[in-house]
């Protein structure tokens, strides 16, 4: 953002401990097509991340061990009890890696939790299968965020989210004791259609097929979702897999291709939702054998441009919003609004229009932690300088409180002289990443989701901005509209915001 010198002094001062030590911007690019190949080197991390090896090769230090009741058997064999050797370190084509017999269900578990993370590994499929999977497709599974007690899911799982490893449907989502999701996408019938790799087990079973832009779906613990393709090779091969997971935003990639996108992993107990943000990494043992190497893993901290414009808003429609800035005129449509610092703001017909500054316009009735924020914002002239703040204290007779202690989703410029200037950017940390501002004299819709340390932002229906806070800054705080003293007009409609439990 284009500040004053008055301004630039304080807010440099107050921020450069937060500012990344190295930042690119990446210009807008056409979204990738179903399947399109991304760059693996900088589809989820910035360069400074650094992979970590979860399997070091000599012996399966670092992860335990967890096996179901065999077959026959009533009691669970438990954690790091293997006697049949279901989780094995052996060699294979020359390198090491971890042997699942499939014999009995269980999972291998790492020790550690992630959160945030770009996982990838290579699988093959070993000769054996097993009952009760002895006559159907091969099948494992990588189970990210699990948390809860070992043997949750059949026996055997965490609860967790999937990326089913299985033949024909490798990156499929299959709820996990009771866990469930959102998808864009659509039914399939019983007869399903040619084009769809996977095929169902039994003629009662639906699935959901993931469809880029179509209608969100929630799924519930009795679905499965699968890819419209597969880039799956021959028996005998191995194939890449790939998660990557941020702020509850799962993708799942075979062979360097996209090929499912979920949103908003939880889980839910009466009227208690648990978001699933974070935990173990299981690989599974279902029936078939199998064997993974090169498992690693490094931190994210955002998205990257092609991965950003698959990733849907955070619902369809406007359930659960409410108007936080009234439709009419004057202090009845101001009501709960209060000014901070030099200038105004007045409200005509449902438009509040910033006069002078630099001030800020703060919406003192209420403290807001994980929420979504959505509206409108217009700019007269080009350039015309304002912004939305979020989790700010009581600034009291201070504006400035809202920089140093809140984040603020930049409203200026949509080809600035530096990155973070521009508009939808989390001013002046992370710049966005793809441009999506219409003229000056139209209206522009945003939506901005706080959920913890993550920050997003939407604007005209595109995904422009990601950005975990490494400040780790408050999770709780006020909502504000900026007003600047540069002489041009930016006005402001419909703001409306839904609590996220």
């Amino acid at each position: 953002m284009r500040r004053i010198a008055l301004c630039r002094a304080p807010l440099q001062a107050c921020s450069r401990r937060f500012i990344p030590a190295a930042f690119g911007l990446i210009l807008a690019a056409a979204p990738p097509a179903a399947g399109r190949p991304l760059d693996q080197e900088n589809a989820a991390a910035t360069p400074a991340a650094r992979w970590r090896s979860l399997f070091g090769g000599k012996d399966l230090s670092g992860w335990d061990v967890y096996i179901a009741a065999p077959p026959g058997g009533k009691e669970p064999l438990g954690l790091n009890n293997d006697p049949l050797r279901v989780f094995t370190r052996v060699e294979v084509d020359g390198a090491p890696a971890i042997r699942v017999s499939g014999e009995v269900y269980g999972a291998i578990t790492t020790v550690d939790s992630f959160n945030d993370f770009h996982l990838r590994l290579e699988v093959k499929w070993g000769e054996k299968r097993w009952p009760p999977r002895r006559d159907v497709a091969r099948d494992s599974g990588i189970l990210y965020a699990c948390y809860g007690p070992h043997g949750a899911g059949s026996g055997a799982w965490m609860r967790s989210v999937e990326c089913n490893i299985m033949e024909k449907g490798i990156g499929q989502w299959w709820s996990v004791a009771g866990a469930v999701i959102d998808v864009e996408g659509r039914r399939v019938t019983p007869a399903m259609e040619a084009s769809v790799p996977y095929k169902k087990e039994g003629p009662g079973e639906s699935i959901i097929l993931y469809e880029r832009g179509a209608p969100r779906i929630a799924a519930t613990a009795a679905d499965g979702i699968t890819p419209s393709f597969d880039s799956e090779k021959p028996r005998g091969e191995w194939n890449t897999v790939e998660v990557v997971f941020w702020a509850g935003n799962c993708i799942h990639l075979l062979n360097g291709k996209v090929n499912l996108v979920l949103t908003r992993p939880r889980y839910v107990e009466g009227d208690k939702v648990t978001p699933l943000l974070s935990g173990k990494i299981q690989l599974q043992s279902e029936g078939a054998e199998c064997f993974y190497r090169k498992i690693e893993i490094r931190p994210i901290s955002s998205l990257a441009p092609e991965l950003m414009e698959l990733v849907p808003s955070y619902q369809d429609g406007e359930e659960g919003f409410r108007p936080i800035l009234g439709k009419g005129s004057g202090a009845a449509a101001a009501d709960g609004w209060a000014q901070c610092g030099p200038g105004s703001f007045t409200v005509a017909d449902g438009v509040a229009t910033g006069e002078g500054g630099m001030g800020l316009w703060w919406f003192k009735k209420e403290l807001l932690g994980n929420f979504v924020l959505r509206g409108e914002f217009l700019q007269e002239e080009e350039k015309a300088d304002s912004g939305i703040f979020v989790r700010f204290p009581n600034p009291g007779a201070d504006p400035w409180n809202a920089v140093r202690q809140g984040h603020e989703m930049e409203i200026g410029d949509s080809m600035p002289e530096k990155p973070t200037w521009r508009t939808g950017s989390i001013y002046p940390f992370q710049a966005a990443q793809l441009g999506s501002t219409r003229p000056a004299g139209q209206w522009n819709d945003y939506e901005i989701v706080c959920i913890g340390h993550h920050y997003s932002v939407r604007l005209n229906g595109r995904l422009v901005t990601t950005w975990t806070d490494p400040g780790e800054r408050s999770l709780s705080g006020y909502i504000g509209i900026q007003n600047y003293n540069d002489g041009k007009t930016v006005r402001h409609r419909n703001l409306r915001v839904k609590v996220i439990p």
